[in-house]
């Protein structure tokens, strides 16, 4: 997290006279976040000022001229001050939605994106289309949140998932969530590490299905990511080594352990990636396909475990 003295950039949200409006209080929060450069001030001052508030946004707009209690503008300042610091929005509100679920977030887990919902939505696809299974497992390595293993959940109320992530307090947060979203009984929580020199031995194995969205920065483009990730993401979720790919190499090593014959293997990868992780992969997995993400992007591989039919 980054530290220092409030931006210069600050408009004070205490009125000279008369209480400054809700409506008004959107202007200005609008204001501050666009001049802290913030990639979507309009969008994320609406999200902050109605979680001050406590209330939808419906009932906002029915009536914007309302005044704000100086409780609430203390806490809606609060929360400007740390997105001004770029503070990742999803860590001010507590919580985000992905693919269904509602998420828990917090500090020093790594938040889930966008990107990982185009991910989820590719594996749901490819399991409908290659695999004959109605109760199938499913792997979800360097879990995090619970993020995909949740989501893939609640959309396969027949599956059964397990979460492996090395970080106690990932493994934690998962475990609430799961039980938040009500699929707690089916996505087992284990402590793994991905990066350990020889691959895990993970009970139940292999399975159905492996999914990842491993660390795979390269160790030298850490310090020019966006603020909100480089400084408050954990870097064991960043950091994919020199060149982005020691994950990859962990995952198609370990694939004859953690997955069936004829099984899928789904991963999120950098945008540049792709052909150096199908190589990386090109021993264990055939039929390998890149996606776009919704930005277009080739940010998805989805293969076939060698020695089962594709």
């Amino acid at each position: 997290m980054t530290t220092g003295a409030e931006p210069a950039l600050t408009v004070s949200l205490h009125p000279d006279s008369e209480p400054l409006t809700r409506g008004g209080a959107l202007t200005r929060a609008r204001e501050r976040l666009a001049r802290a450069a913030v990639h979507a001030p309009d969008r994320e001052a609406e999200w902050l000022l109605l979680h001050a508030l406590g209330i939808p946004a419906a009932a906002f707009w029915s009536e914007p001229r309302a005044p704000i209690d100086p409780e609430r503008w203390a806490l809606l300042d609060a929360l400007l001050a740390r997105r001004e610091r770029r503070e990742p929005i999803q860590l001010l509100l507590g919580e985000v939605p992905f693919h269904g679920a509602s998420l828990v977030v917090e500090p020093g887990v790594f938040v889930p994106r966008p990107e990982t919902e185009a991910l989820v939505e590719a594996l749901l696809e490819a399991i409908r289309e290659r695999l004959a299974v109605r109760e199938g497992r499913l792997l979800d390595w360097g879990t995090g949140t619970g993020a995909i293993a949740v989501a893939v959940a609640k959309a396969l109320p027949t599956w059964r998932a397990v979460a492996a992530d090395r970080s106690d307090r990932a493994r934690s947060l998962a475990g609430r969530n799961a039980a938040r979203n009500g699929v707690g009984n089916r996505v087992q929580v284990i402590e793994a590490d991905l990066g350990a020199p020889e691959p895990a031995a993970i009970a139940g194995a292999p399975f159905d299905v492996v999914v990842s969205n491993p660390p795979y920065v390269r160790r030298g483009d850490i310090a020019g990511l966006m603020p909100e990730v480089r400084d408050h993401d954990p870097l064991e979720a960043l950091d994919g080594g020199a060149d982005g790919l020691d994950a990859f190499r962990s995952l198609a090593r370990g694939m004859p352990a953690w997955l069936r014959a004829g099984g899928l293997l789904a991963l999120e990868i950098g945008a540049d990636q792709a052909d150096n992780v199908m190589g990386i992969l090109s021993v264990p997995i055939q039929d390998a396909r890149v996606l776009p993400d919704r930005a277009g992007l080739p940010r998805i591989i989805i293969g076939t475990m060698r020695g089962g039919i594709a």
